[in-house]
């Protein structure tokens, strides 16, 4: 948000905009000189305030992508141009998220908790209208028609992912597995670790068996572990997701769960969390299978997509506002 600061020189009331960004973990303040307050008017206010937020955020967004190169390994299709783009999205999500109101926060967050948990429940095959869903999470309301499983599904996911806006938790083997046992409960008994090899229907893989799970599990930790400050965060999180998704450790809820903790890695990394719509649903998967013979272009295409995409049709109409 930008300030508007007086300051007294002998006699005379002198006008300046203050704005202050956060950058990492500093915060800097900067400051522009407008003029003598009698010279004013309201129009040219607005006029140098836009001016002066375009300026700050361009400075901040050339910063960043320049402090990202240094840090971070960027593989194709991610290059200066993309990175800058994120950037300025991102930067600008966070600009909201500082600027509104604590209620007004909540409210935006409930309503993109309940757009990306109805999206993923029906990538999933979730038969829940979002006009159903809203009314089962927000209002308690179920129809006497309704699947019990999918109302448990709407509820446990929504509950689930609220809390993951704002988890602190480091992410770990008992991290997952409460997160999958909060996901099924009351849907599924098989909690933990999967007992049965299963399949994926649509893409041709074989996935872990169900006695090298820990193991696998384990090591996609330990790859997380060494990459969370190597690889850009959002490469990080889809490439996590995909070794996930072909691990597939638990007998239901790995797309549900493997989603959220996507999410989970952006969040971390102080990014904005995505959505995959389920209209996507083909080309979401044949990047997963593309990905499973190392071809790691195409998931990171469809990052990108879903990144600008969620922003553009989400976030925007916020910033815009404010």
């Amino acid at each position: 948000m930008v300030f508007v600061q007086e300051r007294k020189t002998k006699g005379a009331v002198y006008l300046y905009l203050e704005k202050s960004i956060r950058i990492g973990k500093s915060v800097f303040k900067l400051s522009r000189y407008m003029g003598r307050k009698e010279d004013i008017t309201k129009d040219i206010l607005k006029k140098e305030k836009k001016a002066f937020v375009l300026d700050v955020n361009k400075n901040a967004v050339d910063f960043l992508a320049k402090q990202i190169e240094k840090k971070y390994v960027i593989h194709y299709p991610l290059n200066r141009e993309a990175i800058h783009s994120l950037e300025e999205m991102n930067l600008k999500y966070r600009e909201i998220k500082h600027t509104v109101s604590k209620n007004d926060w909540e409210d935006i967050k409930k309503r993109f908790v309940a757009n990306f948990v109805f999206e993923s429940n029906a990538l999933e095959g979730n038969s829940l209208t979002l006009k159903n869903f809203s009314e089962i999470v927000f209002e308690n309301k179920i129809s006497s028609s309704a699947d019990l499983r999918e109302v448990y599904d709407a509820k446990n996911s929504y509950r689930v992912f609220s809390k993951l806006l704002t988890a602190k938790k480091e992410m770990s083997e008992s991290f997952i597995l409460d997160l999958h046992k909060q996901i099924v409960k009351n849907i599924d008994a098989r909690t933990g670790y999967k007992k049965l090899p299963n399949i994926i229907l649509g893409r041709k893989i074989s996935l872990v068996q169900p006695k090298d799970v820990p193991d696998e599990i384990r090591k996609l930790l330990q790859w997380y572990n060494s990459n969370k400050d190597r690889i850009y965060p959002l490469e990080l999180a889809f490439r996590f997701h995909h070794r996930f998704e072909r691990i597939h450790p638990f007998a239901d809820g790995n797309g549900r769960v493997g989603r959220m903790l996507l999410n989970y890695i952006l969040i971390k990394h102080r990014y904005y969390p995505v959505i995959i719509r389920k209209t996507y649903r083909n080309k979401y998967l044949k990047t997963l299978e593309a990905a499973d013979h190392e071809q790691y272009i195409p998931l990171m295409r469809f990052a990108l997509e879903k990144a600008k995409e969620t922003y553009a049709k989400f976030f925007e109409v916020y910033y815009n506002y404010i």
